[in-house]
């Protein structure tokens, strides 16, 4: 059964099951960076236009649960660049539609709903390739088999199967389908003591978070990757375990003015585990 909501770059108007194949996925690159119960995520999609004229089309990408964007860009045939800038919906609009106007290649973005994160791109010329750039921030459920162990889920929708790549895009080579890859950094306050992935075949390095062990070891960082890049058939599902995890703690991050920031900034992060002591139920016939 089709999904009602359609994921990826579509063209505005028309049949969209029909004309999404003209703005096939060529790749996918996902990396997360996990520290605690907390997460930010940066997805990079590639997309290549097989339309015969330009074309105003959307793009919408599935949101997973309590996820928040906090970033977007789209850079069109790695020269021009649109980035999400903050505006009331009125004057983004008409900012937009002028744009489009003058013929201009420009971005519209809105969050319509909590799960679903759409922008209109107007003007995408035929035979050009489109990056996407989306980072969101979210918090990292725990796994309902243990307290001590958290659970992320990468849902297909990142990477969809629709669509044939061309063989002669001059910046991807020959390759006719889609690539997905994946990488994962882990920063615990505790030691980690397992990651594990119930769904693909995984390529983890404990003690540090490159593929290759360099420095001292530490045990609370890790690295996941997936082994080689793949096609999703099914969701990522990576299991991680540590030390504590049942504990009250707090995370501080600290962003300061060598970094960019104004002024030395300070965010904290408490995280409560909430332990109820209940009775226990009578059994039947008791």
């Amino acid at each position: 059964m089709r999904s009602s909501t359609l994921v990826g770059i579509t063209p505005i108007g028309g049949n969209g099951w029909t004309l999404r194949e003209e703005y096939p996925l060529v790749q996918s690159r996902c990396n997360y960076s996990v520290v605690d119960t907390y997460t930010i995520a940066e997805v990079i999609q590639d997309y290549y236009s097989n339309a015969l004229i330009n074309r105003d089309v959307e793009y919408v990408f599935p949101l997973p649960p309590s996820a928040a964007v906090c970033s977007f860009k789209a850079i069109v045939d790695d020269t021009q660049i649109i980035k999400g800038v903050v505006k009331e919906k009125v004057e983004a609009k008409k900012a937009y539609d002028k744009a489009v106007a003058q013929g201009k290649t420009a971005g519209l973005l809105r969050q319509e709903h909590a799960d679903v994160f759409r922008v209109s791109l107007g003007n995408i010329r035929p035979k050009t390739k489109i990056s996407v750039h989306i980072s969101f921030v979210s918090i990292v459920p725990h796994d309902g088999s243990s307290p001590q162990t958290l659970r992320i889920t990468m849902p297909t929708a990142i990477a969809p199967r629709y669509g044939t790549a061309p063989t002669d895009i001059p910046w991807f080579g020959n390759n006719v389908q889609n690539r997905f890859e994946l990488s994962v950094s882990v920063q615990m306050n505790k030691p980690i003591t397992s990651i594990s992935s119930p769904s693909h075949p995984i390529g983890l390095t404990l003690g540090c978070h490159q593929r290759e062990l360099t420095g001292d070891y530490e045990p609370s960082k890790a690295f996941v990757h997936l082994g080689t890049p793949t096609m999703l058939d099914q969701d990522i599902v990576i299991l991680i375990s540590a030390q504590g995890m049942e504990t009250p703690r707090c995370s501080v991050e600290r962003w300061l003015k060598s970094e960019g920031a104004e002024e030395t900034t300070d965010a904290y992060a408490l995280t409560l585990v909430p332990k109820f002591e209940l009775p226990a139920l009578p059994r039947q016939g008791e």
